[in-house]
């Protein structure tokens, strides 16, 4: 029995943080307190101590962890070696996040600090993290001594409980960047040598608005595009941090890049963050950001919701939560901390010096979407000068050299000539590949409005250039993120939606029984390629902006594409992205309200990627499937698929 329970943990262990972890780690852990062995519950409860703290859900750890505590004092034997480190390095994450919580009040807070200190004296363990907590303590509620307390920990003893090197110094950049000491904050992120789960992403995010706030706009520039290529993307850790991201970039003249970032990257941390500070600290960058620009208060921001459509709307909205999240940590604190903060990211104003641009320089004259020249005459396609000007095919394999060596920025450039080349050749097809290459190296160096653009030039020529299909239809999958995060698909969608309505029934007349089977086979991956891709652009676009002959591409026609891709997929044996497009499917009709439709949507995707053994999506899958389940009165189901995640 133990070698199964064992076997269980640990595959737990090994799922991603959210809800489908949580809901196995909870079912494991109410089936050892029943049903035993009881020499594993102290492991089990370590573990959804855990699963609750880095997925949103920390409020829940204190209770498991205050059990845990008991069960210390009660049966102190139930904890072998392993089950005490963690006992104790665990700590740490709760005390860590007792500021975090304005409904722990501060006779609570103290009373654990002291209680933690007093656990880690009798047992023999140093005092490293005790000091660490308590810095965190005072510096997250206002308190004066925090400077004293973060100098008695970085000078006192470390021991094997104490944070990394990175997380060390991160902690600390963090500390100095929000506490206004800008230029002791660049200096120590300088020395930033190490990494973690958080670091040196954290760093880096500090690093950028202190050094734009001390005058470097281009490291500033540097160490934000070097935070976001460290970010792994979890939105649970790095709330603070992003908003520190959007505050630099509004702060240095980049605010149409700062809404896109909020939009595509983090739009939910607006209104719900892992801890409720973690939420106000982001939102204080925001409404710091959007502080500085209030002369540009009637400029969209691509967001969906009624209440973000503009600048000014956005800030009004991110004012107003800000000062009341604000005003319940005040009233816990006792102090005025954080409506002061409040007050000074109303006061912000944008850095004198500015960010600098980086974008590919645009294209001289450039053509419109709907401007294509005609395609020259098949004898002239042949043609090139013996001598002279670079040929449109020798710029374009000068532009694949570039790009080879990675230097995105000169190979954008050298792609947009040889664009231009092709076009004055009437080589149109040609052309339209050179600009989608051009557009892919904008969008891997970060522009997307340079990215959108030529992916809009790109299109329309190769469609009127008769190029491959296969072409066609990767370049309109690529363009579709990009479109979206610029909340501007209105193009990219008809062109994707002509294209599929385009796409002819298969003909292998005259090939071969073997050669049409493949020719089929690829026929129809392209076309559920396109679904997929349509569908995506669909569900993501804001629906107001689909007007006029787009009017009929709703969340109904999402979905319907949706499904029918992941049937198609299935049919050719690409069964993971089956099960991607029966996420996508599910999600919209979750979304739309049909929940039937979308339990069975997700029980698709669920399995398709058990098929496909792609852990860490299905248990992505699971959680959602899990969360709909129980929102709609249907617990058992919810268990029989929590069941399933181990058996």
């Amino acid at each position: 029995m133990n070698a199964a329970v064992e076997r269980e943990l640990r595959d737990i262990r090994n799922m991603p943080y959210g809800v489908a972890r949580i809901s196995a780690a909870e079912a494991v852990s109410r089936r050892i307190e029943a049903e035993g062995p009881r020499e594993k519950l102290a492991e089990a409860l370590l573990d959804l101590v855990e699963a609750y703290t880095f997925s949103d859900e920390g409020a829940k750890a204190f209770v498991v962890f205050a059990r845990l505590l008991r069960l210390w004092d009660e049966s102190p034997e139930l904890f072998d070696e392993g089950d005490e480190r963690n006992l104790f390095w665990e700590f740490k994450w709760i005390a860590g996040d007792l500021p975090d919580y304005p409904q722990i009040t501060l006779s609570q807070a103290e009373s654990l600090l002291s209680d933690m200190q007093r656990r880690f004296e009798l047992a023999g363990h140093g005092l490293s993290s005790v000091r660490m907590s308590r810095f965190r303590w005072l510096w997250h509620t206002g308190r004066p001594a925090a400077e004293t307390a973060r100098i008695e920990w970085i000078t006192g003893l470390r021991d094997e409980f104490e944070d990394c090197r990175a997380c060390t110094i991160g902690q600390q950049v963090d500390y100095l960047s929000e506490s206004g000491r800008h230029a002791e904050a660049v200096e120590l992120a300088l020395t930033q040598d190490a990494s973690c789960n958080l670091e040196p992403a954290r760093t880096r995010y500090a690093l950028a608005l202190s050094a734009l706030l001390v005058g470097d706009p281009v490291l500033a520039q540097t160490s934000l595009m070097e935070a976001v290529a460290s970010d792994d993307g979890d939105t649970s850790d790095f709330a603070p941090a992003r908003g520190q991201g959007f505050e630099m970039l509004a702060l240095g003249g980049q605010l149409e890049q700062a809404l896109r970032r909020l939009r595509n990257d983090y739009p939910g941390l607006l209104r719900r963050a892992s801890t409720p500070l973690f939420r106000l600290r982001f939102l204080l960058g925001v409404l710091s950001g959007l502080s500085a620009n209030s002369d540009r208060g009637e400029l969209t921001t691509g967001l969906h919701e009624p209440e973000w459509r503009t600048v000014r709307e956005l800030h009004g909205w991110v004012h107003a939560e800000a000062a009341a999240l604000a005003s319940q940590f005040d009233a816990r604190n006792g102090n005025a901390h954080y409506s002061e903060r409040v007050s000074r990211a109303l006061a912000a104003r944008r850095a004198p010096l500015p960010l600098p641009t980086t974008a590919v320089p645009s294209t001289p004259g450039g053509a419109s979407v709907e401007t294509v020249p005609a395609a020259a005459p098949a004898d002239r396609r042949a043609e090139r000068p013996a001598t002279g000007p670079a040929t449109a095919v020798e710029l374009f394999q000068r532009a694949e050299a570039i790009a080879a060596e990675r230097d995105y920025h000169g190979a954008g450039a050298a792609y947009l000539e040889a664009a231009r080349a092709s076009e004055a050749e009437g080589l149109i097809a040609e052309a339209g590949l050179a600009y989608a290459e051009a557009a892919q190296c904008s969008s891997v160096s970060d522009d997307d409005a340079s990215a959108h653009e030529r992916f809009g030039l790109a299109v329309p020529r190769l469609m009127a250039g008769e190029a491959d299909p296969e072409v066609r239809v990767a370049v309109l999958a690529a363009w579709a993120p990009i479109a979206a995060r610029m909340a501007d698909s209105g193009a990219q969608i008809t062109a994707t939606a002509a294209e599929l309505d385009g796409c002819a029934e298969f003909d292998g007349t005259g090939l071969s029984d073997e050669l049409a089977e493949r020719r089929r086979h690829d026929w129809r991956g392209r076309r559920a390629t396109l679904r997929d891709t349509l569908a995506r652009s669909i569900a993501a676009a804001d629906p107001t902006d689909l007007v006029g002959e787009l009017e009929a591409l709703g969340s109904e026609r999402a979905s319907a594409e949706a499904l029918t891709a992941a049937e198609e997929f299935a049919a050719i044996g690409r069964i993971s992205d089956a099960a991607h497009a029966f996420w996508l499917a599910g999600r919209v009709q979750r979304d739309s309200g049909d929940v039937a439709a979308s339990l069975w949507s997700l029980e698709s995707a669920f399995e398709g990627f058990t098929v496909a053994r792609q852990q860490a999506e299905r248990t992505r899958v699971a959680g959602e499937l899990i969360e709909l389940l129980r929102d709609t009165g249907q617990p058992d189901r919810a268990d029989e698929i929590t069941a399933q995640l181990t058996s």
